[in-house]
């Protein structure tokens, strides 16, 4: 029987991120650089060389989609939905606060916070300037959202979380943006350096775990239409 090659991508970020897995053997890859869609396939190739197999044998694909840069984004999911198209790959997705929010979950930080009555999760990831993402879980072994993302302004988040009515646990992506945990109520417990980035691996746990075959991509950021006449997402609901 063959083994199964699963390959994992994220463009979201200012990194180019490659996990592959080929039976027992596994790799991840990543490279800081802009303009992704020039790198992505000898990056791809590579990562799943390393892994023993190759882009043919790939038979599922893992991708995070979103929130992030808009054309970021949509390179893994373009490479994801010509995958499924032209060799029938299965696909599955996971946005940034799924993978983080999983990340924290597995941690035994997170466990002991958990065992002490800990209920609730919130998931930062910086969008631009003094712009961020947040979206709250429920926690547990795989958090499940608690309410949808918010995209706001450092001081409304900041207000956000302040205002929150019990403890929460946090885990942000620190590696896009280092001064996020900045943001966080005194009190509040936050995950380890360790998990407070998006790591390869974790596309694809995330993606698996959640099971979403969606290929539409969670961009947050307003227009600037919606700008213009103050049309703003509402925030997660505690």
């Amino acid at each position: 029987m063959a083994e199964k090659v699963i390959l994992g991508l994220c463009t979201s970020g200012t990194r180019l991120k490659i996990a592959a897995a080929a039976g027992a053997r596994t790799a991840r890859a990543q490279k800081k650089v802009y303009n992704q869609e020039r790198f992505l396939f000898a990056l791809v190739k590579r990562t799943l060389a390393a892994a023993g197999s190759d882009l043919r044998r790939v038979d599922t694909v893992c991708a995070a989609r979103g929130p992030g840069r808009f054309t970021g984004i949509r390179i893994s999911l373009t490479l994801a939905g010509a995958l499924k198209a032209l060799a029938g790959a299965a696909v599955y997705t996971a946005t940034l606060f799924e993978i983080l929010a999983l990340q924290a979950a597995g941690t035994a930080h997170f466990k002991k916070w958990r065992a002490a009555g800990g209920r609730r999760l919130a998931v930062l990831v910086h969008a631009f300037k003094d712009e961020y993402f947040c979206q709250f879980f429920t926690a547990g072994p795989l958090p499940r959202p608690a309410g949808e993302p918010a995209w706001l302004k450092a001081e409304e988040l900041r207000a956000l979380l302040a205002a929150q009515p019990e403890p929460f646990y946090a885990v942000a992506d620190a590696e896009e943006e280092p001064g996020i945990y900045g943001l966080l109520p005194p009190a509040a417990a936050r995950a380890p350096g360790s998990v407070s980035k998006i790591l390869p691996a974790f596309v694809i746990k995330a993606a698996l775990a959640y099971k979403n075959h969606t290929l539409k991509p969670l961009y947050l950021k307003p227009a600037k239409y919606e700008q213009q006449n103050n049309v703003r997402p509402e925030p997660a609901k505690a």
